[in-house]
C-alpha cells in the first residue's frame, strides 16, 4: 500500500511540522510513506500532477486556515481522477465538525479527529488489514457520519520522533525549522482552538535537549518553537533556555511567551543571554479590560509592561508584540488606546492582526451577541462588529499596511519618533499618516525602503510648515537612510560628499585616529573604505534633534550596520 502525505504550506520557507511528526511516527511503526510539501502559491495543476505521478493508494492531507480552499479544490480533482484512492484529512480546519466537513467536501473518506500520530498509523494498519476504522477516525456509513470516539490528543509526547530526517536539505533550502516541546494550552481565549482540551502535555526534557542538539550540530539558522505559551512551567522551560543560551551556536531560537508570568529570576537570566540568541513573541491582543474579559484573558498589564521594558532595555533579543483589532467591546477609540499603550513600549515589531472568527470557538458561538460580521470562508477574518463599523475596520487595514512599511521595517525609527512628537498620541500620528498616504494614492501598493523614504520626505515637506523644523526633520530622515539603506544617496537628500571630501580623506590617512574607532583597521583600497565605512556630516543630532555638526561613520559588515559619531 503506497501512502502520500501532502502538505500545502502558505509559503515556500515554511515546513509542515504536523505531517512530519505523523510521517516519522508511521515509519517507526513500519509504515512507509512519502511526504510532498508544496505551497498555496504553486499552480494547482502542478501539485495535482505530483500527486497523480505518485500513483498512491492513500493520500493524506493536513487542512489549515491558509490552505483549506486550495486543498478542497485539489481533493475534488483527485477524486475524479483516482476514484479508487483513499483520501484522509486532518488538521484544525477539519477535526472538530466532521459532519459539516463531509458535507463541504464529499471526496473525503476519513477525517482524523485531533492529534494524528497514533490515529493515522492505526488507520493505515486497518486499511492494510481491511478492518473497520480505529477510534477517533470519522467516516460515513449508510449516509450517516460516525464520529467514532471524537477528538483525541497525544498524552505521551515521548512517542514523537525527531521530525526532520531531511534536516540538511531543509537548511539548504533556507526553510524555517519549527519545533514543539509541549502541546495544548491551559488558557481559554474565546477566539482560539488551542485551549479546547485545556490539557498541556510536555515532551520529556532529555528528548527535547537531544532534538535541539541535532539542530545546533546541523547549523540550523532559525528554530521556531510553536508551543502556544512556551513559558508556562519555569522548572521545565528554563533548563531548555539555559541549555540554548550556553550552547556554542549561531542558531536563533524563537518563542511565544506570556510576559506577565515571567519571574524576576527569568527576566534576569534573559537579560544576559548572548546577543541575538533568542526572539520573543508576546501576544498582548488588547489592554482594554472589557475586551480582555470578553475573550477570557486575565493579563496583568503593569507587570507585563514592566517585564517587556526590562527585556527591551537589555537590548540582546528581538521582541515582537501582537495586537488584535475587532475584539468585542472595542471600537476605534478603544483600539487606539490599546495601540498607544503597546506602542509606548517601543518593541522591535508591533503586529496589528485582525480577529478571526474560527469554527468551533466560543467567539463563533457568540457572534450574534456582538453582531460579528466576518468572512464565511478562510481566513474567517472580521469585517465589522457592533462596536467597529466596516469603515473603521477598513481604515485599520490601511493603517496596518502603512505601519508595516514604516515602523515595522525598522528603517525609520528616528524620523518616526520626531514626527510622532508633533501629534497628541502615537495612534493620532499613524492615523494622520495613513489618511495622507491613502489620499496620495500610495496605498495599497507595497514600497521598498527607498520608496518609503521618498514618501516620508514628501510627507515632511507637506506637513511640517516651519522651514527650520522641516530642514531638521529631513536631516533626521537622511540619517535613517544613511544608516539603513547602504550605498543609496538620492540627490534630493542633499549629501555632503564634496564639501567634506578633504577632511574625510585626511581622517583616513591618519591611521592612529582611525584606529581609535576601528582598532583592527588596515587600509585596503579607497573603494572598500567608501563602501564599508562611509562618513557623512549631519547638521542635526538624529537622536535629540539638536542643531550641530555631527560626523557619523557607518560600518557595513556582513549585512549589519553600526553607526558611530567620530571626530575628524
Amino acid at each position: 500500500m503506497k501512502v502520500i502525505f501532502a502538505a500545502i504550506n502558505s509559503k515556500y520557507i515554511h515546513t509542515a511540522l504536523g505531517l512530519r511528526y505523523v510521517k516519522e511516527y508511521c515509519r517507526e511503526r513500519g509504515l512507509n510513506a512519502d511526504l510532498i510539501e508544496e505551497t498555496i502559491n504553486t499552480p494547482i495543476l502542478t501539485v495535482l500532477d505530483k500527486l497523480m505521478s505518485a500513483q498512491a493508494d492513500v493520500y493524506a492531507f493536513s487542512v489549515h486556515i491558509w490552505n483549506k480552499l486550495f486543498v478542497y479544490r485539489l481533493l475534488g480533482m483527485l477524486r475524479k481522477l483516482r476514484p479508487e484512492a483513499v483520501i484522509i484529512v486532518g488538521g484544525p480546519e477539519v477535526a472538530f465538525d466532521a459532519e459539516k466537513i463531509f458535507g463541504e467536501q464529499p471526496a473525503i473518506d476519513y477525517i482524523i479527529q485531533g492529534e494524528g500520530e497514533i490515529t493515522v498509523a492505526d488507520l493505515l494498519i486497518s486499511l492494510q488489514k481491511q478492518l473497520p476504522p480505529p477510534a477517533h477516525v470519522a467516516y460515513k456509513r449508510d449516509g450517516k457520519t460516525e464520529l467514532n470516539g471524537g477528538v483525541t490528543v497525544i498524552e505521551d509526547l515521548s512517542i514523537l520522533p525527531f521530525p526532520y530526517p531531511d534536516l540538511q536539505q531543509v537548511i539548504a533550502e533556507h526553510k524555517i525549522v519549527y519545533y514543539e516541546c509541549s502541546r495544548g494550552c491551559p488558557f481559554n481565549c474565546s477566539y482560539c482552538l488551542s485551549g479546547i482540551s485545556r490539557s498541556v502535555r510536555r515532551r520529556p526534557l532529555n528528548l527535547v535537549l537531544a532534538d535541539l542538539a541535532k539542530f545546533i550540530e546541523a547549523g540550523t539558522p532559525l528554530v521556531k518553537f510553536v508551543d502556544r505559551t512556551y513559558n508556562l512551567d519555569e522548572e521545565y522551560f528554563l533548563p531548555i533556555m539555559r541549555y540554548l543560551a550556553e550552547a556554542d551556536t549561531e542558531t536563533v531560537f524563537h518563542f511565544e511567551i506570556k510576559a506577565d508570568i515571567l519571574s524576576p529570576q527569568v527576566i534576569e537570566f534573559l537579560q544576559k543571554v548572548p546577543q541575538g540568541r533568542f526572539q520573543l513573541e508576546i501576544g498582548i491582543q488588547t489592554t482594554n479590560p472589557a475586551a480582555l474579559q470578553a475573550i477570557n484573558r486575565r493579563d496583568n498589564w503593569n507587570r507585563l509592561a514592566h517585564n517587556v521594558r526590562s527585556l527591551l532595555q537589555a537590548g540582546n533579543m528581538h521582541i515582537h508584540l501582537d495586537l488584535i483589532a475587532g475584539l468585542p467591546y472595542e471600537g476605534l477609540y478603544e483600539f487606539s488606546q490599546s495601540f498607544n499603550d503597546v506602542y509606548a513600549l517601543q518593541p522591535h515589531m508591533l503586529q496589528l492582526g485582525f480577529l478571526k472568527v474560527l469554527p468551533g470557538t466560543q467567539m463563533r458561538q457568540e457572534r450574534a451577541k456582538h453582531n460579528l460580521i466576518y468572512m464565511e470562508e478562510p481566513p474567517y477574518e472580521i469585517l465589522a462588529t457592533a462596536y467597529m463599523p466596516y469603515e473603521n475596520m477598513r481604515f485599520l487595514k490601511q493603517l496596518e499596511n502603512i505601519f508595516d512599511q514604516t515602523y515595522n521595517s525598522g528603517s525609520f525609527e528616528n524620523i518616526l519618533r520626531h514626527l510622532l512628537a508633533e501629534e497628541k498620541s502615537a495612534f493620532a500620528f499613524y492615523e494622520h499618516l495613513t489618511k495622507w498616504w491613502v489620499g496620495k494614492g500610495y496605498y495599497p501598493q507595497s514600497h521598498n525602503a527607498k520608496g518609503v523614504a521618498r514618501i516620508l520626505y514628501e510627507y515632511i515637506e507637506e506637513n511640517i510648515a516651519e522651514e527650520r523644523r522641516q530642514s531638521a526633520f529631513i536631516e533626521v530622515l537622511r540619517y535613517d537612510v544613511f544608516r539603513h539603506i547602504a550605498g543609496w544617496r538620492p540627490q534630493w537628500l542633499n549629501w555632503n560628499d564634496e564639501t567634506i571630501f578633504e577632511r574625510v580623506s585626511d581622517f583616513w590617512k591618519d591611521e592612529t585616529k582611525v584606529q581609535k574607532y576601528l582598532p583592527n583597521y588596515k587600509f585596503s583600497s579607497w573603494r572598500q573604505i567608501h563602501k564599508n565605512y562611509p562618513i557623512e556630516l549631519f547638521k542635526v543630532n538624529p537622536h535629540t534633534g539638536e542643531e550641530c555638526n555631527l560626523y557619523v561613520m557607518a560600518e557595513h559588515i556582513d549585512g549589519r550596520t553600526t553607526c558611530r559619531i567620530i571626530e575628524i
